[in-house]
C-alpha cells in the first residue's frame, strides 16, 4: 500500500509521545480514577476464582457469556498470571493511553496524512471519562482506530491474511465495548464500495463474525436488550442549549484549576492553526478521508440525541464529545516544510503539558489525600464480608468522586465479598451463588455506593457483613453492632461484635 512518506524523525516523535503518555498510569499506586479499584478487583476475581486463599467460589459463580466487554477482564486476568493483578491493570490502561496515540497514527497513515497530527491525541486522553474509569470503553477506542485503519488497507489491497486479521480485531473490539464497536461499524459502512457488488462482499466479509455476535448479544441477553434500548427506545430529548453548555464537563474538566481550560483551548487552536497554515499546500490524502468525515458529525449528533443514562447504564451520550474531537484529528491537514516542523513542536509541547498536569495531580492525590488505605486493608482478614461506606468521597485535586470504589482494594488484596459490587447485574462476569447474596438479596440497589447513609441506617449490615470500611463520618456503629478495629488517617475499619473467631487475626 502506498503511504505518505514520513517526515524524518516524526515516527520516533509520535512513539515517544505514546510511551510518555502512559506515565500517569505507572507513577502512583492509587490513581484518582473512580472505577480503577473496581476493575482491578474484577480482574482479581477472574484471576483467582478457585484460589482458596481468596474464597471467591464460595460466594460467586462465573457468568462470562453475558458480559459484552469481557475481553478487558479476560486479558487482565491472563496478564495477572504473569505480572500480577496491579500491573495487569496498569498495562491495560497503558494500552488505552499509548494505543490511542498509535491508533490515530495508523489511521493517519492509512489516509496518507502526516503522522505528526497524532500528537494532538495526547491532550484528549486524560478526559472526564478516563477519570470516571470507563476503562473497557476507553481500551476499545484504540482498537476502533486500528480497525478503521486496517479496513482502509484491506479495501485498497485486499488479502486473505489481512482479512482474517481484521476479522479477529473486530471481534476483539466488540468484546471490549459496544460503543466504539458501533462507531467502527458506521465507519466501515461509510468506507464500503456500495456501487461494486464484488468489492462490497470482499470488504464486508471480515465483519460477519462480529456482526453475528453483536446481534446475538443485543437480542439474546438482558444486558444487550438494555443497551440496544438505550439506542432505539423513545425517550425525552435533552435541551440542546443545556447540552451544549455541558459539553465541557464531559471533555477535560478534570481538576478545579484552569489548566484544563488552557489545554482544551490549546487543542482547538492547534487544529485551527493546522488548517490555516496548510492552505495552499497540495492535499495528498486519500479519498477515504472524505467518507470518514461523517464520523465526528454522527458522534456530535448522538451526543444531543441519546440519553444520559438508561437503567443501570450510566454515561451514554456523554461519551461522544470525546469521540467527536478524537475523530476530527484524522481529518486535519499538516502544513509542509518549516511551518509543519514548528507546528509539530507546538503539538509536542501541548502533549507534554497535558502529561505533566495529569502526573502532578496523580502524585498530589496520592501524597495528600489517599491516606492509610493500605493499612486499613491490612487490618481486614482474608475472605471476609466487607461493606465499604464512603461518606467522604470527594477530592480537592480532581472532580468526580475518586474514592467511591476504594473498598474494592480490599477484594483485590483479601478476596471475600465486598459491597458495592455489580455482582448480580446482567452485564457483569460473575453473580452471587443462590442464597449467598447480601441482604436484601440479589444485586445491590441502584446507587448503593452513593448513599452510604441509607445503608448505615437500614440495619442490613449486622446480619451479613463481618466488617465495615468507612471513609468520613456517618456510620452508626452502635446501631449496627460494630466496634472499631482500626482507626487511621481518613480510614476506619469496624468489626462486628460477634464476628466469627475464624476471621479474627
Amino acid at each position: 500500500m502506498q503511504r505518505l512518506r514520513s517526515v524524518p524523525g516524526s515516527s520516533w516523535l509520535v512513539f515517544a509521545a505514546a510511551l510518555l503518555a502512559t506515565i500517569p498510569a505507572w507513577i502512583v499506586r492509587h490513581p484518582p480514577i473512580t472505577d480503577w479499584p473496581f476493575h482491578e478487583a474484577t480482574i482479581r476475581v477472574l484471576r483467582s476464582f478457585h484460589d482458596p486463599a481468596f474464597g471467591f467460589d464460595q460466594h460467586y459463580e462465573l457468568q462470562l457469556g453475558r458480559t459484552q466487554y469481557i475481553a478487558y477482564y479476560l486479558i487482565g486476568a491472563g496478564l495477572a498470571f504473569v505480572v500480577g493483578v496491579k500491573v495487569a491493570q496498569v498495562l491495560l490502561v497503558s494500552s488505552y493511553l499509548a494505543g490511542t496515540v498509535l491508533g490515530v497514527r495508523a489511521l493517519l497513515l492509512a489516509l496518507k496524512k502526516d503522522e505528526r497530527l497524532a500528537l494532538l491525541a495526547v491532550p484528549l486522553l486524560y478526559n472526564v471519562l478516563f477519570m470516571f474509569g470507563l476503562l473497557p470503553f476507553l481500551v476499545g477506542v484504540p482498537a476502533m482506530l486500528f480497525a478503521l485503519a486496517l479496513t482502509i488497507e484491506q479495501k485498497r489491497a485486499p488479502t486473505l491474511g489481512r482479512g482474517i486479521g481484521l476479522a479477529l480485531l473486530v471481534v476483539l473490539l466488540f468484546h471490549l465495548h459496544f460503543f466504539p464497536f458501533g462507531v467502527f461499524a458506521l465507519g466501515a459502512m461509510l468506507l464500503a464500495p456500495w456501487s461494486k457488488p464484488r468489492a462490497f462482499v470482499v470488504h464486508s466479509a471480515p465483519f460477519a463474525p462480529a456482526v453475528a455476535l453483536a446481534l446475538r448479544w443485543m437480542f439474546g441477553t438482558e444486558a444487550g436488550k438494555l443497551s440496544s434500548g438505550a439506542l432505539f427506545e423513545k425517550h425525552a430529548i435533552r435541551q440542546p442549549i443545556q447540552s451544549l453548555r455541558e459539553v465541557w464537563q464531559w471533555l477535560l474538566d478534570v481538576g478545579p484549576d484552569d489548566r484544563d481550560d488552557l489545554i482544551l483551548v490549546g487543542f482547538m487552536l492547534a487544529l485551527v492553526a493546522a488548517a490555516a497554515l496548510s492552505q495552499g499546500d497540495a492535499d495528498d490524502s486519500a479519498t477515504d478521508a472524505r467518507a470518514l468525515g461523517l464520523l465526528p458529525i454522527v458522534c456530535l449528533v448522538l451526543y444531543f440525541l441519546l440519553e444520559e443514562g438508561h437503567g443501570y447504564i450510566w454515561i451514554i451520550a456523554q461519551r461522544f464529545p470525546f469521540l467527536f474531537l478524537l475523530l476530527l484529528i484524522p481529518l486535519a491537514r499538516m502544513p509542509k516544510g518549516a511551518r509543519g516542523e514548528a507546528l509539530a513542536f507546538l503539538f509536542a509541547a501541548l502533549a507534554s503539558a497535558s502529561i505533566t498536569v495529569t502526573a502532578q495531580r496523580f502524585v498530589r492525590f496520592e501524597l495528600e489525600e489517599v491516606g492509610d488505605i493500605d493499612d486499613a486493608v491490612a487490618h481486614l482478614p482474608p475472605r471476609a464480608k466487607v461493606a465499604a461506606l464512603i461518606f467522604d468521597r470527594g477530592s480537592n485535586v480532581v472532580h468526580h468522586s475518586p474514592f467511591l470504589h476504594f473498598g474494592s482494594y480490599v477484594q483485590t488484596a483479601n478476596g471475600g465479598v465486598v459491597q458495592f459490587s455489580y455482582a448480580g447485574y446482567a452485564h457483569w462476569p460473575f453473580d452471587y451463588l443462590p442464597g449467598k447474596s447480601p441482604p436484601p438479596g440479589g444485586s445491590a440497589r441502584l446507587r448503593w455506593e452513593w448513599t452510604p447513609e441509607q445503608t448505615s441506617a437500614s440495619g442490613e449490615l449486622s446480619t451479613y457483613y463481618d466488617y465495615v470500611l468507612t471513609r468520613g463520618r456517618g456510620f452508626d456503629a452502635t446501631r449496627n453492632g460494630f466496634r472499631a478495629r482500626f482507626e487511621g488517617n481518613r480510614w476506619t475499619v469496624w468489626e462486628r461484635n460477634n464476628v466469627p473467631d475464624a476471621l479474627q487475626r
